[in-house]
């Protein structure tokens, strides 16, 4: 996506696209989320001023669309940094050249939530670990109230019931 293309659920549709089809982030505008704000923002002003059903149901559309677009191509960045942040831990090097500053945040925090994990589990003494367990707490399972219905066990055949239908 260019640094000044204006969103639009085509160029959300092709950065969605771009994102499934590269194994690294790509390349967005710094501004994406705030801009992705503003014009969902957009949108639902079209739905709250739009008296034409038909194209308010276009709009509605649209705006749902666009959400799941929106959050399809966080998810996919968002798993291409946690891999990275995972990589990083694992002696590789990880270009951050196309993460935004809060996608930086979120890695940084990765990789410093996950060296404190293996120094905890690795290092520590094992004695030290025993103690630092917490008890899961005891839940309570519901009581089952007996069952009031009588079974019944027919001993003999019954007669065939002869009725109207």
């Amino acid at each position: 996506m260019d640094e000044h293309e204006e969103i639009s659920y085509k160029t959300l549709r092709r950065l969605q696209q771009a994102e499934q089809a590269s194994s690294i982030l790509t390349k967005i505008n710094v501004n994406f989320y705030q801009d992705l704000s503003l014009y969902m923002k957009t949108l639902e002003r079209s739905i709250e001023n739009e008296k034409n059903p038909l194209k308010l149901k276009l709009f509605s559309d649209e705006i749902q669309n666009t959400k799941k677009i929106a959050n399809s191509i966080y998810e996919l960045r968002e798993k291409k940094i946690v891999q990275a942040a995972l990589a990083t831990v694992r002696s590789a090097t990880t270009d951050l050249k196309y993460f935004l500053d809060v996608e930086k945040k979120l890695y940084t925090a990765l990789v410093e939530q996950i060296l404190v994990s293996r120094k905890e589990i690795f290092e520590e003494p094992a004695d030290r670990h025993e103690k630092k367990q917490p008890t899961p707490p005891k839940v309570d399972q519901p009581k089952r109230d007996p069952n009031t219905n009588p079974i019944v066990r027919a001993l003999e055949d019954t007669p065939e019931f002869i009725g109207t239908d």
